[in-house]
């Protein structure tokens, strides 16, 4: 199947590619802190809350939160230095809306992420969102995996995306293995559809609204590619989805610095997807 982006999304997308390999992953010091205690959300209100955490050695103190569900753009709380101990703010909350936030490693990466509720007076109790309670769900469950390959045409610089290689490589350079889907449905997780329109962009999507608006709208739906975790389980990392301005070409990646490149080039980033495994073991 011909797949043909605009010049727009092409040129953008062939740019930044060099970019991505040019970006320093996190010292391995950093890849090694571990949260010990916490993630716990003390004082909210309306309008703000503070999130707290310690860790067993020094390590970023960055967070990022927005209204869950949304595509508002990400707010960033900060604190340069790092240590053990950390506490950031979170400001310029909505009254009677539920937040999502992540903690990030120093490249951005994901640490550990997590909801709250704001109340729409006074103060609402504490939310304990410790990383080391035990999970209601398998933290590996049992069954198959295939690799997600991602491949890029050589001529239009349009992006597929498949657990089949020959489908991911059919007139386009592969670009590898983006993370691995459970070939059939396990607990906690749900089905990762794969629709294509006329123009060739493919949209991934695990949302039932998502895919009957795109089916609406002249995506064709080609299935189910595999199932990804609701929420992230150890050995999983998030499959993130950027689009451009005008939301007709769709972009998929596990690296989080790849995600931002685009972003920076003025495509929205429109959260995670769900969570694809690391390894196929």
């Amino acid at each position: 199947m011909k797949r043909t982006f605009t010049l727009f999304a092409a040129t953008l997308l062939l740019a930044v590619t060099p970019l991505f390999a040019q970006k320093p992953m996190d010292q391995a010091s950093e890849k090694a802190v571990q949260i010990t205690s916490g993630p716990n959300i003390t004082n909210i209100t309306p309008t703000a809350a503070t999130i707290n955490w310690t860790t067993n050695s020094a390590g970023a103190n960055h967070v990022r939160y927005r209204v869950a569900g949304s595509n508002d753009p990400w707010q960033s709380a900060y604190h340069s230095g790092g240590g053990t101990s950390h506490s950031l703010q979170l400001s310029g909350l909505q009254p009677g809306k539920t937040y999502e936030w992540q903690i990030l490693t120093r490249d951005g990466d994901l640490r550990t992420a997590g909801q709250f509720q704001t109340p729409t007076s006074g103060t609402a109790p504490d939310v304990n969102a410790t990383s080391t309670a035990p999970v209601s769900t398998p933290s590996s469950p049992a069954g198959t995996r295939v690799p997600l390959y991602r491949g890029v045409s050589n001529t239009a610089g349009t992006h597929v995306y498949s657990t089949n290689p020959s489908d991911a490589s059919n007139g386009a350079r592969m670009e590898g293995v983006s993370g691995y889907l459970m070939q059939s449905q396990t607990p906690a997780t749900v089905p990762l559809n794969r629709l294509v329109n006329a123009a060739g962009d493919e949209l991934l999507t695990a949302d039932p609204n998502e895919r009957s608006s795109a089916t609406s709208g002249g995506y064709g739906d080609q299935g189910v590619l595999g199932y990804v975790a609701t929420s992230q389980q150890p050995g999983t990392q998030p499959l993130y989805k950027v689009a451009s301005p005008d939301s007709k070409s769709h972009f998929y990646t596990t690296n989080s610095g790849e995600r931002d490149q685009v972003v920076s080039r003025g495509w929205r980033d429109q959260g995670v997807v769900g969570y694809v495994w690391i390894s196929q073991q």
